[in-house]
């Protein structure tokens, strides 16, 4: 699956380890507070079920499927230029040989080009995903917010990075969630 809008480095990582671990911290030293609320979601699930979500998965995946065409039919360009040069290699002088030989590496270099444009990065197929998912994580966002502040919690964690070793599954509030965003859609 193509939209994930976060490449997970080491430091990334160990940046998502630390915010855990500082929740955990912030967890012991209020759990002597009674009305400590806590709760988690799991983003890949939300990513799943959240009907904008499949959406813009779906329309991103077709867009994809365009410039995958594209580079198939310029790959297939190239194959067909060299499986000509070798047919007609006996028949062919040494300059046509040349000629032939550097428009097939003009158009392999296009081709690595075009390659890195569309799917390298910043490419538009990463640009684009930005487009369609900037504004559902801001979406995301503010219902988390809101769910929060309207039922209270003091804090949300995102267990889809595997940095919670164990966790009761009656805190999820990933359904409740989603049932939000998908209400608000219908409003």
């Amino acid at each position: 699956m193509i939209i994930e809008t976060a490449n997970y480095t080491e430091r990334g990582k160990m940046k998502s380890k630390t915010i855990v671990l500082c929740a955990l911290i912030m967890m012991a030293s209020f759990a002597w507070a009674a009305d400590f609320k806590v709760g988690y979601i799991n983003s890949e699930r939300l990513r799943k079920d959240f009907n904008d979500f499949i959406d813009a998965q779906a329309q991103f995946d077709k867009e994809v499927s365009v410039w995958e065409n594209e580079a198939r039919e310029f790959e297939q360009e190239i194959i067909d230029l060299q499986s000509e040069l070798e047919q007609q290699a006996l028949l062919l002088s040494e300059d046509k040989k040349l000629e032939r030989k550097m428009v097939i590496e003009q158009k392999q270099k296009e081709y690595q080009q075009y390659l890195a444009k569309i799917f390298g990065t910043n490419g538009l197929a990463e640009q684009r995903n930005s487009e369609l998912t900037s504004p559902l994580l801001d979406k995301i966002n503010q219902a988390l917010i809101d769910l929060a502040e309207s039922e209270g919690y003091d804090l949300i964690l995102d267990v889809s990075g595997g940095n919670v070793a164990y966790i009761d599954e009656n805190l999820d509030i990933t359904d409740r969630l989603i049932e939000d965003l998908d209400s608000e859609i219908s409003d």
